[in-house]
């Protein structure tokens, strides 16, 4: 990954089970694990991680620097003797008293280390241990990343499909999203208020202008970042983070060729080998797109413009709430 793809206010595709991991200099109990940076909001220093933790290992934090999650892809990891196993997720909110972790065969694990970052108050805002497979799903709003998720970062209010307001808790959430086989989402959209990180753990999703995305697979979209659309040929699980409540409903702006381009990748998308991660770049469908002579107009068209790409492939910050506003209001925020 190329050494400023960490910025979460620049846009993101790459497979984090690829990335480099060795013993690094990171916050509190995660330094000295053999880890590599996933994304770093460079004004609140809130990061995410992809780190090993060794048979044994055995480490206490007092959080008061931040709030730190895990997400685990495999072994084993306790919170105060709560033992969860892998697709577990444990949670040490800042301020809320720390705990002690525990490792028996080791781990590896996804870790979301975030200062300050707004929330209930304790005992609603508390430490947590859940066992992904034990939580119920919840229907998620219409329109949004999959039709139903399992909250992890709690509580996590959703709001009732009527309504106009956000989706998610004062600090954003973490969600493990279910996405069904044969979605299309053909419209792109923006979040005008949180940066999104997208990550893969089973399935397919087709990301137009980003790439294919398989088992470790990551984007970013940073606040004020138009993408879409998407589609997928076996469904897919996701976990879905943000730095901040997410606006309901999103705003969309209709894609030439969605339609066209989604049954390319439909008709062609193999079922009898895993989905591989693939850029934009090296996709067919991008020859596609680009031979399109109604893409080509609207996206050289002011609609076709605001914040995406231009022509030289250089960001066009063009939108209302400009980038960066999210992360300048977390990192002005302060728990007490």
């Amino acid at each position: 990954m190329p050494a400023h793809s960490w910025r979460r206010d620049e846009p993101g595709f790459y497979n984090f089970l690829a990335l480099e991991r060795s013993a690094q200099a990171a916050p509190d109990l995660l330094d000295g694990l053999a880890s590599a940076l996933m994304s770093r909001d460079h004004r609140s220093e809130s990061a995410t991680y992809i780190a090993e933790i060794p048979p044994g290992w055995t480490a206490r934090t007092d959080a008061k620097e931040a709030s730190l999650e895990f997400f685990l892809l495999s072994g084993d990891l306790a919170l105060n003797g709560a033992r969860v196993g892998s697709g577990g997720y444990l949670h040490i909110p800042q301020l809320c008293g720390g705990g002690a972790l525990h490792s028996e065969t080791g781990a590896l694990a996804l870790a979301f280390w975030n200062p300050h970052i707004p929330a209930y108050p304790y005992p609603v805002t508390r430490n947590r241990a859940l066992k992904t497979w034990q939580e119920e799903w919840v229907m998620s709003v219409p329109g949004s990343h999959g039709i139903m998720h399992k909250s992890l970062r709690k509580p996590d209010p959703v709001p009732h499909p009527t309504d106009e307001g956000f989706d998610g808790g004062p600090g954003g959430y973490l969600r493990f999203q279910y996405i069904a086989p044969g979605m299309i989402a053909d419209q792109e959209h923006v979040h005008h208020e949180c940066f999104e990180e997208i990550l893969l753990i089973q399935g397919d999703v087709m990301l137009i202008n980003e790439g294919q995305m398989g088992i470790g697979s990551v984007v970013n979209h940073p606040q004020e970042w138009y993408h879409a659309p998407f589609m997928s040929r076996s469904g897919a699980l996701i976990l879905v983070h943000t730095d901040a409540p997410m606006g309901f409903p999103w705003p969309p702006r209709p894609y030439p060729e969605a339609e066209k381009l989604a049954a390319a990748y439909l008709d062609e998308a193999r079922w009898d080998i895993p989905t591989e991660h693939v850029d934009w770049a090296d996709h067919p469908l991008k020859a596609l797109q680009d031979s399109s002579a109604d893409y080509q107009a609207w996206r050289n068209s002011d609609a076709g413009r605001l914040w995406g790409d231009d022509d030289t492939g250089e960001a066009v910050p063009t939108m209302p709430g400009g980038q960066g506003t999210t992360s300048r209001f977390r990192a002005g925020w302060r728990r007490e």
